[in-house]
Formats: structure tokens, C-alpha cells, sequence
């Protein structure tokens, strides 16, 4: 029997998906005045200009709604958005009646609205990966248990599947020659957006450890999700075991949003096992021994050792090898997981023929099945896109691609593979933004909340939180100040003294107001960890200049801005009603952390309520009873 039964499977990961949900929720909740307010980085406002007369033809219908229902302006119906999610995936996890398909769908839409409407501050791979997750876990929330579970469950182990197959092959398949020679953790560590203390450590084991933990990683990314599906218990626990050490690693030396979190109470999903009939521990030696024997004898590397140095490892394949290996890998998959699909759906309907409430069980089925086998064909697209002949066959059917859009378009058939392409050979760049009262100077460093800037600033662990202000300046680092308008727009804010743009900094050196900013530039810096021995966490050098310096006054820029409606000089047909301005004061006194505290205690308490009824359960009868 397996470790956990099918149910206790099925609560654990909608338990796990609402406390990732709740994160999500809570993390951007404080940065929403910041980034989308009506004075932030990128208002949300003008995308809710429209003059279509049904509000299901305009962009972001439900926060047009709520805004016409409460009278708010468009941040604050975002906040109240972001609030309800909150609270509603907070009560779910105390309330085990609400884990149904309705809430799951409920906080989709809550969240998807919130990552239409956050522009390049919400277009990460955590947050579609979210999105397309809790579509699958609202499948098996449904209203009841029952045989259907068991598919729907299989549906999530598919899309598993398919984000971790997709995540090693687009790093070889981008050509990138640091990916292929094995050596691109010798850059990642020190050039990903938001490294944690544990990277610094380990950018400094030997090459050889990295190379062999790129190999590792290429192997279960690549080789093995397959056997993620083979329904033989010993073989699925190895494959648990090993994606989860993976995926924790993965957590402790990087801070890749909440994704990974997400990957874990997926991964759960795994541990139901439709076993075989008989002979298990002989077969589980057959898979295991032919694994073996294609690392040893087939493996497509090298090892390369010289007397007086450590080993080295290398691939034994070229790009167009590997292009043909993904290719028939890619319709093994496909056809073990049309196999184990229709064997998963059999099951669920035998079950269900055998049991006393047959109708509504068949139709669970009936549903679970439809929907989980729709998903599927449609994940299939961007998994058969991987290879250039098929993508331009998919490219040149109409109907194909009609499917693939409408599947865009509500994040179910998402394209993953983060980091495909190695950026730090030469470090790291970092944009350091300084102001003056004068242009003369003296000149002060504004300090953002994680991304490097002092040399001895310790890297953080932020994840699942989720910085967002800090990120994209990471990826502005790699391009020109024209190419971002956001950032043109956060240095205007910092020259106004913008209440909400300073929250989502560290340190805004011009309190003072006789002494305000009014010059600003900024700098682009090459940043490197420092040597083990050094006080400090970097080393820097100085490129070039990122951005001239601007006055406070600048026609220009404040031009600029107004032509990609950041400045709004057009008055919005939502404004704030009592409710509105009392909700936007009360951010405003409190940072919106008041509410991250205040659910974690909520849920605390509640918890710690459901755990003293488990243990004590006369005593809470006997206050009933009185």
C-alpha cells in the first residue's frame, strides 16, 4: 500500500496550494500602491479606459466591476482583490468545507486580474506556473471525494511532467555554451536575479561539484520524468525523493519566487501509485538496473580526469543529436501518458460502477476525465513546440493555433524553461541609482529593500516572497534606461518624495525636506562575489554611466512619461468613496504588513484550535453539550 491513501494525497495538496496561494496574495498585497497605484511605477488606470458598452468586452472585467460596486479607484479595487484572496485562502485552510472547486476558481480569477493587471511586474514564470496549478488542483477539489481523484491527481503528475521536462531541455535546446560545457553554475549562482547566503557559498565549490550537479540536475530534468508516471512503487518513491531534493536544493540557493514551493505540493501528487498486480520488487529491479546500465554504458557524457587536478565532466552530444533524442523522448511521453491516462480513467470507472452511488460518481468521472484530457492535449503544444520541425508544423495549422491561443489566454498550456541562457560570464550587472540636492553633489546611493548595492549587504532570503521592484531591476541591468519605462518612472517618483514608490525601497536618503532631491543618475556596476576570507559579500567595478543626470523639473521625462500614461493628467471615471480613501489611508499609515501579520495569526490560532479538538476531543464535545 502506498504511504498515503488517495484522499489524504488529494488534502494535502489543496492544503499546500492554498498556503502558496495565501503567499502569493500576501506578498504583493504591501507592493500594490508602489507598482500600480494611480501615483505608482505603472498605473493600472488607463488600462480600464474603455468604451465598449459590456464590461466583458473591456480588459480586466472583474476589477471594473469592483470598482463600480464599492466606488474605488482602480489600486485600491486591486487591493481589495488582493484581500479577498487573502482571506479567502486563509479561511479555506481552516475551514475544510470550503476546499471546493467554486474557491479554487474563485482565487484564480482574483489572482489572474491582479497578474493582468501588474505588467511587466507580474509576467514571471512563478506566477503563470500559479495560475496554471491551481486550474489542475481546482479539478480535484471538485465538491466530494470519490474514483475521479485518482485522474485528477494523474492530470497534476502530467503537468509536472511537462514543467520539469520543459525546464532542463530549453537550457540545451537555447544553444547556450555555457549550459552545454556544464560550467553555467559557475556564473548562475553569482548572476541570478535575487541570490540567497547559500549561494555565495556555493559559487565557491570546486567546478567539478558544480559540473557534476549540472549533470544531476540535466538527468532529472531530461532522463527521468518518464518514470515519474511508471506505476511501480519503488520507482515513483525514488523519483519523489529525488525531485523533492532537487527542488529544496533549488530553494536554499535561489530565490525563484514561490515556484518552487508550488513544485514541492505538487509534487505529492506522485505518491499515488496504481500498482501492478504482482512481481513489483522484480520489476522495480528492472527499471532501476536498465537506468544503471544507460548511465554507465549509454550516458551521454564524459568524464575526463589528469593526474594533479580534479575530474571534469563533458557532454557526448552535439545540439542536433540532442534535438533528435528530444524529439523521440518527447513521443514516449506522449504515449505513456495517453496509456496511464486511459488506465487511470478505466479505473475511476470501475470503482464507480462498484459503489452504491453510481450516478453522481460517473458523472464526477465523467467531468474529471473530459477536463483533465483537454488539459492535457492542450499542455501537449508547447511540449511538442520544443522541437523546430514541430513547432513549424504547429505554426502552420490554423486550428492548432487557434487552440494554443485560447489556451494562452487562460494559462493553461504555458511554455516553462527559466534561465535558459547564461548571463553573468563576466558578473553581474547592477544599476546603482544616486541623487543629490545639487548637481554638484555630494551624491547618495538609494538602497533597495534585496538587490545588491552595498558591498556588504548580506543576499536574503525573501522566497516565496517576491520583491518585484528589485527583480525587474535586475533584468533592467541588462538593457539601456529607453528600453524600461518603468524605471524612467521610478526615478521621478524618487525625485517627487512619492509616499508609495519610497515603500519599495530600502533607504531613501532624502527625508529631509530642506534638503530634498532634486538630481538624479545612475550608474551600471559589474558585481562579484568577494573571496570566502573577505569582510564583505561583493566586489564591484565601475562600467559606465546607465543614465544621465535629471532635474527635478525635466520637461522631457516628464513628457515621456506622460505619453506611456504614467503621469495620468486625464481624470479617472473611477475615484475613491468613503471606503476607498479610508482603505488607501489605512496602507498608507500601516505599509500593508499588518495584513500578512495579522492572517498568520488567524491561521496560527485556527490551526492550533483544530489540533487541541484532534487531541481533546471529550473536552470540546462536553463545551458543545453545555
Amino acid at each position: 500500500m502506498p504511504i498515503l491513501s488517495t484522499s489524504r494525497i488529494k488534502y494535502t495538496i489543496l492544503y499546500g496550494q492554498l498556503f502558496i496561494l495565501l503567499a502569493a496574495f500576501s506578498s504583493i498585497y504591501p507592493q500594490i500602491h508602489g507598482l500600480f497605484g494611480e501615483r505608482g511605477l505603472q498605473p493600472v488606470a488607463p488600462m480600464l479606459e474603455c468604451e465598449e458598452e459590456s464590461i466583458f468586452q473591456c480588459r480586466l472585467p472583474l476589477l471594473r466591476f469592483t470598482c463600480n460596486l464599492l466606488h474605488l479607484s482602480p489600486s485600491v479595487g486591486l487591493q481589495v482583490l488582493c484581500f479577498i484572496g487573502v482571506c479567502l485562502s486563509a479561511y479555506s485552510i481552516v475551514k475544510p468545507r470550503w476546499q471546493n472547486m467554486v474557491i479554487f476558481l474563485i482565487l484564480y480569477f482574483l489572482y489572474r486580474t491582479i497578474y493582468e493587471a501588474g505588467g511587466v511586474f507580474m509576467y514571471y514564470q512563478w506566477d503563470a506556473f500559479l495560475l496554471e496549478s491551481t486550474i489542475y488542483v481546482a479539478i480535484l477539489a471538485f465538491f466530494r471525494d470519490g474514483p475521479a481523484d485518482i485522474v485528477a491527481i494523474f492530470g497534476i503528475v502530467v503537468l509536472i511532467v511537462r514543467v520539469t521536462f520543459m525546464t532542463g531541455a530549453t537550457k540545451l535546446l537555447s544553444k547556450c555554451p555555457e549550459w552545454w560545457s556544464l560550467n553555467a553554475l559557475d556564473y548562475h549562482f553569482e548572476s541570478q536575479p535575487m541570490p540567497t547566503p547559500l549561494s555565495f557559498y556555493a559559487h565557491h565549490f570546486p567546478s567539478f561539484l558544480k559540473q557534476a550537479a549540472t549533470l544531476a540536475a540535466f538527468f532529472f530534468e531530461i532522463a527521468l520524468p518518464c518514470m515519474y508516471m511508471i506505476p511501480v512503487i519503488h520507482v515513483r518513491y525514488v523519483m519523489f525523493f529525488g525531485q523533492v531534493l532537487l527542488t529544496t536544493l533549488t530553494i536554499l540557493t535561489t530565490n525563484n519566487g514561490f515556484m518552487n514551493y508550488n513544485m514541492l505540493v505538487l509534487l505529492v501528487s506522485m505518491l499515488e501509485i496504481p500498482r501492478v498486480p504482482q512481481g513489483e520488487p522484480f520489476l522495480s529491479m528492472l527499471v532501476f538496473a536498465r537506468i544503471a546500465y544507460d548511465v554507465v554504458y549509454k550516458g551521454r557524457f564524459k568524464m575526463i580526469t589528469e593526474a594533479g587536478s580534479w575530474p571534469t565532466f563533458k557532454l557526448d552530444m552535439n545540439h542536433e543529436s540532442f534535438q533528435k533524442l528530444v524529439r523521440d523522448y518527447i513521443d514516449v511521453l506522449v504515449i505513456i501518458i495517453i496509456i496511464m491516462l486511459a488506465v487511470m480513467i478505466l479505473r475511476a470507472i470501475l470503482q464507480s460502477c462498484l459503489s452504491t452511488d453510481r450516478f453522481s460518481k460517473m458523472f464526477h468521472v465523467a467531468f474529471v476525465a473530459s477536463t483533465v484530457v483537454i488539459l492535457s492535449v492542450y499542455g501537449f503544444i508547447p511540449l511538442l513546440r520544443l522541437d523546430e520541425k514541430l513547432a513549424t508544423r504547429t505554426n502552420e495549422n490554423p486550428m492548432i493555433m487557434s487552440y494554443y491561443a485560447a489556451a494562452n489566454k487562460w494559462g493553461v498550456a504555458n511554455s516553462y524553461g527559466s534561465f535558459r541562457q547564461t548571463t553573468g560570464k563576466f558578473g553581474r550587472p547592477e544599476i546603482v541609482i544616486e541623487g543629490s540636492h545639487q548637481i554638484e553633489g555630494p551624491w547618495k546611493e538609494i538602497e533597495f529593500k534585496v538587490k545588491p548595492g552595498l558591498l556588504s549587504k548580506r543576499p536574503q532570503f525573501v522566497s516565496p516572497g517576491h520583491p518585484r521592484l528589485d527583480v525587474q531591476m535586475h533584468y533592467a541591468a541588462h538593457g539601456t534606461y529607453q528600453q524600461n519605462p518603468f524605471f524612467l518612472s521610478l526615478v521621478y517618483h524618487l525625485m517627487q518624495n512619492t509616499t508609495e514608490v519610497i515603500g519599495l525601497i530600502e533607504d531613501y536618503p532624502f527625508k529631509n525636506r530642506s534638503e530634498p532631491m532634486k538630481f538624479v543618475r545612475a550608474k551600471l556596476y559589474m558585481y562579484h562575489y568577494a573571496k570566502m576570507d573577505d569582510k564583505n559579500w561583493w566586489t564591484r567595478d565601475f562600467q559606465e554611466e546607465y543614465m544621465p543626470a535629471f532635474n527635478k523639473g525635466n520637461e522631457a521625462l516628464q513628457k515621456y512619461l506622460t505619453e506611456h500614461n504614467i503621469i495620468i493628467k486625464k481624470k479617472s471615471q473611477f475615484i475613491n468613496g468613503p471606503l476607498g480613501l479610508y482603505l488607501k489611508q489605512y496602507h498608507r499609515l500601516t505599509g500593508g504588513n499588518d495584513l500578512f501579520y495579522t492572517t498568520v495569526i488567524f491561521v496560527g490560532m485556527m490551526l492550533l484550535r483544530r489540533i487541541h479538538m484532534i487531541i481533546y476531543p471529550h473536552y470540546h464535545n462536553h463545551a458543545i453539550d453545555d
